[in-house]
C-alpha cells in the first residue's frame, strides 16, 4: 500500500513562463486540512469455527496495520495479505469488518511491542509457538530437527471420517486452515441477508468511512470461501509460484516504533526499494549535518583509499575482445574476476604508496591486504545469497492428475480437481482431491501390477486443509523440514538485500549467477534477464565447462504453464479488452487542472504499454502457429490475424490492389516503418480530433508483422464505416471532406510544415491503373471525370476513416516530409548528386536510382526544421540589411520595428512541402490546371534546395565537426544513429559520409608526406579520426547483414525453420573470420583442440531426418553484404573483407558482431571466440561461432509512441524494453526538466534541484517506475546539478543510481550506460572514492573499446586520465605505463599526442633517466613546432624544456662517466689483485699435489 498523494488542482500552477526566484508549483500541497489516517487496524487471522487457539494467541497472531489514509484502496489491503509469511498461501477469502473490543486490542498492541522489543519485528522460532489444543486433537510439535507426530489412542483406529491435524502456529503450519476454519459460501453469490460487511476490493477505503461503518480502532477479518474450478487452479499456481523460491518474507507491517507515531508510514510494497521513488536530499540544513556526521566517523571507507596495482608481468591496459569476462569488465569489477579465476589481484593503500614514493621504487608488488577487500566481502555474500535462493526453492512437483477432471458422479460430490504431489526426500507421490472447503490426502495408488488404482475418498490421515501447501505439509516429514528451512533461508536473504546499499551489486550478482553457483544455463539466464529490461545480446557461459549446456531443470509446472499460455488474452475477464477504445478514451479525458493531465498521460501511458506486451503476446503465438489466420483461403502472404482485438498482418507486398505508389517486400517493409514513424509524430503532437491507432512492429526470423488496433466497424462491412479522406483501393478515386481537410490543414500545415495541392481525384496513371482494373474493382460512388481536381492534403496515399464510434482516424502516414531528391533519379527530377559522384571502381553500386524501396526515401523533419529555420534567418538578415540602407540615420530601435513588421508568415507559407513530389505512377496536371502545375514544379525545386544542402552543406558540415571535435565522435552504431538523427541526416547516407571521411584520411597522409619532403612547415593541428570511417563502415555493414540474413532465414522458413542456429552461427563465422578455412585447416585445428565434442553433442540426434539448411561460403556471403551495402549506402567497402593488412587491421570485428546480434536479436554465450582467424561456414559445424554458442533468436519490437531515439529492441517477456522508452504526453514534466537545465546554467542551484525533483516526480507518477528513460535523464541531471553545487556525496550517490537505472533499461553495453560510468568514475574521484572511481573509469575503457574498436578517439583521453590519477596519489610507474599505453592509442590531436609526450618526459625526468626524456621533450618540440609554430606559448616553454633537460642529461652524463671510469679502475685493480690470488692459490695446490705424490711413493 501506498499513501495517496491528493492534489488541489485549483491550486496547480504550470510552468509556461521563464523560471524565477520561486519553486515549482505544479503539485502544491492541498490548503485545506489534511485527511484524517485510520490508526490501529489490524488484519485479523481466518475466522474458525471453534477455535483452539487462545484468545492471546490470536492477538499475537494479528498483523498491525500502520495509519491509513482513506483514500487507499481495499486492494492495497489484499496486496500487503499476499507478502506476509503465514498468510501469503491463502488465496480464496474475503476481507469483513470487525469490531475490537478494547481489551482485545490493547492485547494486540501489547503483543506487538513485545516482538518489537525482541528487535526482529514479530520473529519467532517454530518451537517456541505455544498454543492450548484441545486433548482430543492431534498435535504437530515443531522443532529445528523436523516434526514428531503425537496421536491419542482415541484416533489409533483408521477411520475414513477421521479429522486431520490440527496444528499449532507457527512459522510451518498455520492452525486456521484446518478441520475449525470456517470455510464460507464465496461473496460473490453470497445471500444480501449476510450480517457481515464484506469489503469490495474494487472501492476504497474513503466509501466505507463514509458510510460511518469503518474507523480507527477495527479489524479486517479474513475469511476463507469455497473453491471452484476457476479460483482452485489460481490457488495451485500461487501455491506452485510460493514453492519455486518465492518464499514470503514479511513478518509484520508496523516497525518498533511506528505505533505511537502520529506521521503518515507507507507499508511496505511488492516493489523492490530500488523501483520507489527516487528523490533528492538536499537542504543547506541535512548537508550541514551530513558533513559534520563524516567529520565525526571515519573520512572515508579504507578500501577506497586502495588502488588496484598492476604488476610488470601484466598489461594495464583492457582487452576489449575478451567476451569471456564481459559482465565483470563491463561493471569494473576485475577484483571479483579475479576471485573468480584464481588470479592474484594486488592493490596497495595511498600510505603505502607514498612511502615507496619517498624510496624511488616501484610499488608493482606490494601488496599490503592485511583485511579482507570490500570485493571479495562481496563476493562471498552474494555466493552466500545464491545458495539461500537454493534453498529457497522447495523440490515439491504439483500437477493436475491423470484421472483429473473429475467423472460426473464424483463432481455431484463435490470434487473439483485431483492433484499428483512428489514429496521431497524419497517419500514419494501423494494424490490429492480438491473439493469446494479444501484439500485431503485420497487413497488412490499404484497397484502391485502398475496400474493406477483411482479412489478419491479420504485417506485415513486426510491431512485436510483449506490451503493445499498446508495440506501437504501436514502430510509430509521431509516437506515440513524443508519448508522451515526455506523459511529461514528467505528470511535470512531479505536481511542481507536490505542492508546492501549498491543499487549495482544486485544487477552485477544476477548477471554474474553463474560464477557463483548456478545450477544451470537457463537459470542464469532468467537471473540475467530478471534485472534488464532490454535482453543482453551475451548470456553467461560456464566456466571450463563445470557445467554441461544440455541441463535442464524437470518441472512439470513449467509445462503447464506452457500449455495453458493464453499468449496476452485474459480469457477469465469475459471479453478481450478494446484497445482502441482504451486509448482513444484515454486521449480525451479532460485536462484543464494538472492532476487531470497527470492522470490522462498515465492512462495512455498505461494502455500503450499493454498493448505492446500484448501485441508482442500476439505475434509469439502467430509464429508458433496457435493462431489460425482469419482468410486462410487467401495465399500465406496474404494471411492477417485477429487476436485479443489487434490486426495483425505482414509487410509485404500482396497484389497491387491497394493503394499504394511501389511495389515489392522491401517497399512495403519501409512503408510500414514509414507509417509507424509518422503515427508517433502524431501521438507526440496530441492533437485533439486528430485520432491514430496503436502500432506496433515486430521482426522475427526475416517477417516484419504490423500489429495495430482496429477501427471500430472496419471489420463489420463497409456500411459500418466511411472513408473521408483518401482511398483504400488503387482504382477508387480520392474521398474528399472539407471538415477533415480542413482539420489537417490547420493542425498538421504549420507544426509540421505540410502545404495542401491539388491533385486529380484519380492521381494513379493508367499504367497503373490497368495492372488493378477488374470489374469488381470499379467503383460504384459518384460518376469522376478524368480530369476533377481536388484541393488535397498530405500524402495521397494517407487516408481518414470514421469508424462505427464517430471518430475520425488517420491512417497510411507514409509520409510527413517528401521524398529526398538525391535518391530520385536525375532523369526524374533528383538532384543527380549521387550520378556525379559515382567514382572509380564501383561494380558493386547500382549505376541508377530506379528501385522501389528509395521512393520511401524522406527527409528528416529535423532537416525541414532547419532548413526552414536558416530561411528564416536569411530573411531577417536580409530585413535588416535592407532597412540599415534605406534608414541609415534611423535609430535601432526603428531598425528592429523595420523587421519585426516584416510578414514572417508569409515566408513560413512559402516554405511548405508538398509530400507529393517525386512520386511515380502519379498522373501529372499538366494541360489539366497549368497554374497548379507550376506549383508543384516550384514545390520539385524547393525539395531539391532541401536535399542540395543537405548534400552540400551539412555533410561536410558533420565531417568538419568530428575532425575539429573528435570528442563527441559517437561509441557505437545506436548513438551513431542519433548523432546523425538530430543533425537531420538519414543514415542512408552513411556511404557518403564514409566517403568524406575516406577522403579526408588521404588528404591527412598527403600532408604528413608533403611535411616529410619538405614541401610545407606546418601541419594542422588535427586529422580524421581513424574510428570515425571504422564506426561508419561498421554500421553500414551490420544494416546490409542485417537484410541478407533475413534473406537466408527466410529462404530456410523463417520461423518454421528446423535449425535456425546453424544458419545464423554459420552467417556469424563468416562475418568474423578474414578468409575460408580449408580442410587441411580444420583436421589440424580439430586435432590442436578437440573442442568439437561440445558442438556434437548439442546436434539433434535425428540428423537425418532434418533437411539441412541452405548455407553459403563465406566468400559468398561477403559478395552479397558488399552488394547490399552498394545498393543501401552506394559505397565500397575499404576495410572490412580486404587482404592487405593495413584495412584488416583496421576493420572492427568484435563492434560489428554485437551490432548484427543486437540488431537482429541474436543471443551469444559470453565465451571466447577465435575471431579474425580462418572460418568455417558448413552446414553442420561452423567456425569460429558453432551452433551450440547460439543462444536463441528474439523477435525485435519497435514501438510507434516510443520517444523517436529508440528503433526495433529484443523482448524475451513482454515489450518492456519497448515501453521504457513510450513518449509522455506531459508538456509540465517536460518544462520543469528544461527550467532546471536554464536554471543549472544559471547557477541557481537550489531552485534547479526543486524543478529537476518536480520533474522526476511527474514522470515516475506516470509511468509508475523509475525505468524510463525520462526519469535516466533526470538522475543525470540531479547528478549535474549536485556536483556543480559541490555536494559531491550526495552527486556520487544519484550517479550510481542513474547507472543502475541506464543499466536495466538499454544494457550492460549502450552509449548511456558508457557516459553513466563516466560521470560516476568522476563525481567519484572528486569526492575522495578513489577505488570506485578507477573501477568505474576501466569500465568506460572495456566498454569503448567494445562499441566502437581500440582505435577510437577517446580511449587515447581515458588513459591518459588515468595516468593523472596514479601520478597525483604518486604512483608514477602506474602513471607512466597508463601513458605509455595512452601514447599506443591512435589519435586525432597531434597537440595532445605532444601533451603525452611531454608528461612521460618529466615522470623520465622524474625518476632521473634524463636521456629519454630528452628524447620525449624532442619530439614534444618537434609536434609544437609544426602544427602550432614557433611563437607560441607552447613550443617555447617546451623549447626551454629542452634546454633544461638537455643541460641536466650532460650533467648526468659527466657524472655517469665519472663514475664510471672510477667503476673500471675498481674493477681493473680488483681484476690483477684477484689473478694474484688465484696463481698464489694455484702454486698453493700444486706443491700440495706434489707433496702427496712424494709421500706415496714413500709408502709403496
Amino acid at each position: 500500500m501506498s499513501t495517496s498523494h491528493q492534489k488541489n488542482d485549483n491550486e496547480a500552477e504550470q510552468i509556461n513562463s521563464p523560471p524565477g526566484d520561486e519553486a515549482p508549483a505544479l503539485l502544491a500541497e492541498e490548503t485545506k486540512q489534511e485527511p484524517q489516517f485510520l490508526r490501529n487496524l489490524c488484519i485479523l487471522p481466518p475466522r474458525q469455527k471453534n477455535s483452539p487457539v487462545t484468545k492471546q494467541r490470536l492477538a499475537k497472531d494479528a498483523i498491525l496495520l500502520p495509519p491509513i489514509s482513506p483514500s487507499e484502496p481495499i486492494s492495497a489491503i489484499r496486496g500487503a495479505i499476499a507478502e506476509i509469511r503465514g498468510l501469503a498461501h491463502i488465496t480464496n477469502y474475503r476481507l469483513v469488518l470487525e469490531d475490537l473490543d478494547e481489551d482485545f486490542l490493547n492485547l494486540i498492541l501489547s503483543e506487538h511491542k513485545k516482538k518489537s522489543n525482541k528487535g526482529d519485528r514479530g520473529t519467532e522460532t517454530a518451537d517456541a509457538a505455544a498454543a492450548d489444543v484441545s486433548s482430543s486433537s492431534l498435535v504437530v510439535n515443531e522443532n529445528r530437527n523436523g516434526t514428531q507426530h503425537k496421536k491419542n489412542k482415541q484416533n489409533n483406529k483408521k477411520k475414513k471420517n477421521m479429522k486431520s491435524v490440527v496444528p499449532i502456529m507457527s512459522d510451518v503450519v498455520s492452525p486456521y486452515t484446518c478441520d475449525q476454519s470456517s470455510v464460507e459460501i464465496p461473496s460473490v453469490v453470497m445471500s444480501e441477508e449476510c450480517e457481515d460487511i464484506v469489503l469490495n476490493e474494487y472501492e476504497l477505503l474513503s466509501t466505507l468511512v463514509d458510510s460511518g461503518d469503518l474507523h480507527s480502532n477495527m479489524g479486517f477479518r479474513m475469511v476463507l470461501e469455497r473453491y471452484n474450478e476457476g479460483t482452485l487452479r489460481d490457488h495451485v499456481q500461487r501455491t506452485k509460484v510460493i514453492l519455486d523460491g518465492n518464499i514470503p518474507y514479511v513478518l509484520g507491517l508496523v516497525g518498533a516504533n511506528e505505533t505511537e507515531q502520529d506521521a503518515v508510514k507507507e507499508t511496505p510494497s511488492k516493489e523492490p526499494e530500488e523501483q520507489a521513488q527516487v528523490t533528492v536530499e538536499g537542504t543547506k540544513e541535512e548537508s550541514e549535518e551530513k558533513v559534520a556526521e563524516e567529520e565525526r566517523q571515519a573520512e572515508i571507507d579504507p578500501n577506497e583509499l586502495k588502488i588496484p596495482l598492476f604488476p610488470m608481468s601484466e598489461p594495464v591496459h583492457v582487452d576489449g575482445k575478451n567476451l569471456q569476462d564481459f559482465f565483470y569488465l563491463a561493471c569494473g569489477e576485475e577484483e571479483r574476476l579475479a576471485l573468480v579465476t584464481g588470479k592474484e589481484y594486488a592493490v596497495q593503500s595511498l600510505e603505502a604508496v607514498e612511502k615507496d614514493e619517498k624510496q624511488n621504487k616501484s610499488n608493482n608488488n606490494n601488496n599490503n591486504n592485511d583485511k579482507k577487500s570490500k570485493a571479495a566481502t562481496s563476493h562471498e555474500l552474494a555466493k552466500h545469497l545464491v545458495n539461500l535462493g537454493k534453498k529457497c526453492r522447495v523440490d515439491c512437483t504439483i500437477s493436475f492428475g491423470g484421472f483429473n477432471p473429475p467423472p460426473a458422479h464424483r463432481k455431484m460430490l463435490g470434487d473439483l480437481a485431483y492433484l499428483e504431489v512428489m514429496l521431497p526426500g524419497g517419500e514419494g507421490v501423494v494424490y490429492i482431491t480438491a473439493m469446494p472447503t479444501g484439500f485431503y490426502i485420497n487413497q488412490s495408488i499404484y497397484s502391485q501390477d502398475g496400474k493406477m488404482v483411482f479412489d478419491p475418498s479420504p485417506a485415513s490421515e486426510p491431512c485436510f486443509s483449506h490451503e493445499l501447501l498446508d495440506c501437504l505439509l501436514l502430510k509430509s516429514p521431509s516437506l515440513r523440514s524443508t519448508w522451515a528451512e526455506a523459511l529461514s533461508a528467505s528470511l535470512e536473504r531479505t536481511e542481507l538485500t536490505t542492508k546492501e546499499d549498491d543499487p549495482l551489486n544486485a544487477i552485477f550478482v544476477a548477471a554474474t549467477h553463474i560464477d557463483l553457483g548456478g545450477e544451470n544455463v537457463g537459470e542464469c539466464r532468467r537471473a540475467l534477464d530478471s534485472v534488464t529490461l532490454r535482453p543482453s545480446w551475451l548470456v553467461p557461459y560456464p566456466r571450463d565447462g563445470k557445467m554441461p549446456l544440455h541441463r535442464h531443470n524437470y518441472s512439470t509446472s513449467r509445462s503447464e504453464v506452457t500449455m495453458a499460455d493464453t499468449f496476452g488474452l485474459d480469457i477469465r475477464n469475459g471479453s478481450s479488452r478494446d484497445w482502441n477504445e482504451e486509448l482513444q478514451s484515454a486521449r480525451e479525458m479532460p485536462k484543464d487542472t494538472i492532476e487531470q493531465r497527470i492522470e490522462r498521460a498515465r492512462m495512455i501511458h498505461k494502455t500503450l504499454g499493454d498493448f505492446g506486451d500484448a501485441a508482442a503476446a500476439g505475434v509469439v503465438a502467430i509464429f508458433k502457429g496457435q493462431i489460425g489466420p482469419m482468410n486462410p483461403n487467401e495465399n500465406v502472404r496474404s494471411h492477417v490475424y485477429l487476436h485479443n482485438n489487434i490486426f495483425f498482418s505482414r509487410a509485404v507486398d500482396s497484389g497491387a490492389d491497394t493503394f499504394k505508389l511501389g511495389q515489392g517486400d522491401a517497399f512495403a517493409r519501409k512503408s510500414a516503418l514509414r507509417d509507424a514513424s509518422c503515427v508517433g509524430a502524431l501521438h507526440k503532437l496530441d492533437i485533439p480530433g486528430m485520432h491514430t491507432l496503436a502500432t506496433v512492429l515486430v521482426d522475427y526470423l526475416g517477417v516484419r508483422m504490423v500489429c495495430q488496433s482496429i477501427v471500430p466497424g472496419i471489420l463489420l462491412g463497409e456500411k459500418t464505416h466511411q472513408i473521408l479522406y483518401g482511398a483504400v483501393e488503387s482504382s477508387s478515386p480520392l474521398a474528399w471532406d472539407k471538415d477533415m481537410h480542413e482539420k489537417l490543414d490547420k493542425n498538421l500545415g504549420k507544426s509540421m510544415m505540410i502545404a495542401s495541392r491539388k491533385v486529380l481525384r484519380t492521381p494513379l496513371n493508367d499504367d497503373r491503373i490497368e495492372k488493378v482494373s477488374s470489374p469488381e474493382n470499379k467503383s460504384d460512388g459518384e460518376e469522376i471525370t478524368k480530369d476533377d481536381v481536388i484541393d488535397y492534403f498530405g500524402s495521397v496515399e494517407m487516408k481518414a476513416i470514421r469508424g462505427s464510434d464517430h471518430r475520425s482516424y488517420c491512417l497510411d502516414l507514409t509520409r510527413l516530409t517528401p521524398r529526398d531528391a538525391n535518391w530520385v533519379p536525375h532523369t526524374e527530377g533528383g538532384t543527380g548528386n549521387w550520378e556525379r559522384n559515382l567514382g572509380k571502381n564501383t561494380n558493386k553500386i547500382p549505376s541508377d536510382l530506379q528501385d522501389d524501396e528509395w521512393v520511401m526515401s524522406i527527409l528528416r523533419p529535423e532537416l525541414v526544421m532547419r532548413f526552414t529555420s536558416m530561411k528564416l534567418q536569411e530573411k531577417t538578415a536580409s530585413s535588416k540589411s535592407k532597412a540599415n540602407s534605406d534608414e541609415d540615420n534611423s535609430s535601432e530601435k526603428q531598425v528592429e520595428d523595420a523587421v519585426s513588421n516584416d510578414d514572417a508568415q508569409d515566408v513560413l507559407d512559402s516554405l511548405r512541402m508538398n509530400l507529393n513530389v517525386f512520386l511515380p505512377h502519379l498522373k501529372t496536371l499538366e494541360h489539366v490546371d497549368n497554374a497548379e502545375f507550376e506549383k508543384i514544379k516550384k514545390d520539385e525545386e524547393l525539395a531539391r534546395e532541401v536535399a542540395a544542402v543537405l548534400w552540400d552543406k551539412i555533410l561536410p558540415e558533420v565531417t568538419k565537426a568530428v575532425k575539429d571535435a573528435p570528442g563527441q565522435v559517437p561509441v557505437d552504431g545506436k548513438s551513431l544513429t542519433e548523432f546523425l538523427h538530430d543533425r537531420g541526416v538519414n543514415c542512408r547516407y552513411l556511404g557518403r559520409l564514409a566517403s568524406l571521411a575516406s577522403e579526408q584520411e588521404r588528404n591527412d597522409v598527403q600532408e604528413e608526406k608533403d611535411l616529410i619532403a619538405g614541401k610545407i612547415s606546418s601541419i594542422p593541428r588535427r586529422s580524421m579520426p581513424f574510428c570515425w570511417l571504422e564506426l561508419l563502415e561498421c554500421e553500414m555493414v551490420a544494416r546490409a547483414a542485417k537484410h541478407v540474413l533475413d534473406k537466408y532465414l527466410t529462404e530456410n522458413g523463417g520461423a518454421s525453420a528446423a535449425q535456425v542456429s546453424k544458419t545464423v552461427a554459420s552467417f556469424l563465422s563468416a562475418l568474423m573470420s578474414m578468409s575460408e578455412e580449408s580442410a587441411a585447416d580444420t583436421e589440424r585445428r580439430l586435432e590442436k583442440n578437440n573442442s568439437n565434442s561440445d558442438d556434437k553433442s548439442q546436434l539433434s540426434l535425428f540428423e537425418s531426418r532434418v533437411t539441412n539448411a541452405v548455407v553459403r561460403g563465406r566468400n559468398e556471403i561477403w559478395t552479397e553484404i558488399e552488394n547490399e551495402v552498394g545498393r543501401r549506402f552506394r559505397y565500397t567497402l575499404r576495410l572490412y573483407n580486404k587482404k592487405d593488412q593495413a584495412s584488416m587491421s583496421r576493420a572492427p570485428l568484435i563492434p560489428l558482431l554485437r551490432r548484427v546480434c543486437q540488431r537482429s536479436g541474436i543471443r551469444l554465450f559470453a565465451k571466447e571466440y577465435n575471431i579474425g582467424s580462418k572460418g568455417l561456414c558448413d552446414a553442420n559445424i561452423s567456425y569460429p561461432i558453432s551452433a551450440s554458442d547460439i543462444v536463441e533468436v528474439l523477435p525485435m519490437l519497435r514501438h510507434a509512441a516510443n520517444d523517436g531515439r529508440e528503433s526495433f529492441a529484443p523482448f524475451s517477456n513482454g515489450a518492456d524494453a519497448a515501453n521504457s522508452s513510450l513518449h509522455i504526453l506531459l508538456n509540465e514534466a517536460k518544462q520543469a526538466y528544461d527550467a532546471a537545465t536554464v536554471l543549472l546554467n544559471e547557477k541557481n542551484f537550489n531552485l534547479a534541484l526543486e524543478y529537476i525533483q518536480e520533474a522526476t516526480t511527474l514522470y515516475q507518477r506516470i509511468t509508475d517506475s523509475p525505468l524510463h528513460s525520462r526519469v535516466s535523464k533526470c538522475l543525470d541531471l540531479t547528478t549535474l546539478i549536485l556536483y556543480q553545487a559541490k555536494e559531491y556525496e550526495m552527486s556520487a550517490n544519484h550517479a550510481s543510481k542513474a547507472l543502475a537505472v541506464s543499466m536495466q533499461i538499454s544494457g550492460f553495453d549502450s552509449a548511456d550506460v558508457v557516459g553513466a560510468h563516466m560521470v560516476l568514475s568522476h563525481v567519484a574521484l572528486q569526492s575522495g572514492h578513489l577505488a570506485t572511481s578507477i573501477k568505474h573509469h576501466r569500465s568506460v575503457l572495456y566498454l569503448t573499446e567494445l562499441l566502437a574498436g581500440p582505435h577510437h578517439t577517446e580511449l587515447s583521453a581515458l588513459y591518459h586520465k588515468l595516468s593523472g590519477i596514479y601520478s597525483d596519489v604518486g604512483s608514477v610507474f602506474v602513471a607512466l605505463r597508463f601513458l605509455q599505453t595512452a601514447m599506443t592509442r591512435k589519435n586525432s590531436d597531434r597537440v595532445f599526442q605532444a601533451v603525452l609526450n611531454r608528461q612521460v618526459a618529466q615522470i623520465y625526468a622524474r625518476l632521473g633517466q634524463l636521456r629519454l626524456a630528452v628524447e620525449k621533450e624532442k619530439e614534444t618540440f618537434h609536434i609544437f613546432r609544426m602544427t602550432l609554430g614557433n611563437d607560441h606559448e607552447f613550443t617555447k616553454s617546451s623549447k626551454e624544456m629542452l634546454q633544461e633537460y638537455m643541460v641536466a642529461a650532460q650533467a648526468q652524463g659527466k657524472l655517469l662517466a665519472e663514475q664510471e671510469e672510477k667503476q673500471m679502475a675498481e674493477a681493473n685493480a680488483n681484476a690483477i689483485a684477484d689473478e694474484i690470488i688465484a696463481d698464489e692459490i694455484a702454486e698453493e695446490k700444486r706443491k700440495k699435489k706434489k707433496k702427496n705424490k712424494s709421500k706415496a711413493k714413500k709408502k709403496k
